[in-house]
Order: C-alpha cells, then structure tokens, then sequence
C-alpha cells in the first residue's frame, strides 16, 4: 500500500460524510444574544434527532401550560402586598419579551424550526437517493 492509496480512501471518505450528512442552521444563546450556528447531522440520525426534538417540544408545551396558570394564580392572602405578588409572578409569566410564556414559545418555535429543517433534509436526501437509485437501473 502506497501513501496515495491511504489518502484516496480519506478523500472517499470525507465525499461520502458530505454526502450523506446535512447542514441544520440555528441560533445559540450568545450573553443574552442570540447568535446564527449550523451544524452538520448524518442522514441516518435525523429520524431519532427528529424524535427527541418533538419531545422537547413537548415538554415545552407542558412548561407553557404551566406559565399560563401561573399568569391567573391567587395571592397567599388578600392583603395588599400577596395580591401585588400575585400581580407581579402574572406578569412575569406572561407574553411580553422577556417573560416566561414569551421565552417558552420562543425556544418552542426555534424547535419547531428545527424540526422542519430536519424533515426536509431528510426528504432532500430520499428524493436524491431515490433518484439515483432509479438511474442506476
């Protein structure tokens, strides 16, 4: 074996990852700023990716319920001050940017987003493979 014939099989094998992953673009949370990422996913994996993204969707969903019951929640008595709390952990659970329920459909969009990319990398990938599978017939 030559060193050629080891750096043909690395060129090969950095072609087949290439082709055979796809590239999911994002945003990471930079210091209270969000940030553009991309990252590179194996075909094969997008369906358990797909899975677990949908369940932290749906966890966030559960949080969001939460934040909303918390918005209407009764003071710990009926003084002024209890009621004022309650006022204030309504407000903070609420839809304005910054609070709770604003940040809970925030994450839950960008996961949302992210599954989209996803499924569609994924029926990208089966629409080519699929296409050249039938050419080579």
């Amino acid at each position: 074996m030559s060193f050629f014939d080891g750096v043909g099989n690395a060129v090969v094998t950095a072609g087949q990852k290439a082709v055979r992953s796809a590239t999911i673009h994002t945003a990471i949370n930079a210091g209270g700023t969000a940030k553009a990422a991309s990252f590179q996913v194996d075909i094969e994996q997008i369906p358990g990716l797909i899975t677990e993204y949908e369940k932290a969707r749906d966890g966030l969903d559960e949080i969001l319920e939460q934040a909303q019951r918390l918005r209407h929640i009764n003071g710990p008595g009926t003084d002024e001050i209890s009621q004022r709390l309650a006022t204030a952990l309504g407000d903070m659970a609420g839809d304005d940017e910054g609070c709770l329920s604003w940040a809970v459909n925030d994450a839950r969009g960008r996961i949302q987003t992210m599954i989209d990319q996803l499924k569609a990398a994924k029926g990208t990938y089966q629409n080519t493979d699929e296409a050249a599978s039938i050419r080579q017939v």
